[in-house]
């Protein structure tokens, strides 16, 4: 009886996004909330309002 030799074991490794990971906002939805926050105070600054909109929606 000739002996089997035994195949090295392969842990698996998955890999998975965090759930906490950020997710970034499109160029558009920042565009449209820097929008909608330029009609609120039409005498603020546009890259103000560009900067908000994009900290508000990595929030949400």
């Amino acid at each position: 009886m000739t002996e089997k030799t035994a195949k090295p074991t392969r842990k698996r490794v998955s890999v998975r996004k965090s759930k906490t990971a950020v997710q970034m906002p499109s160029h558009d939805e920042i565009s449209l909330r820097a929008y909608f926050l330029s009609l609120e105070s039409p005498g603020a600054d546009e890259i103000g309002n560009w900067l908000r909109a994009e900290h508000e929606l990595k929030a949400a």
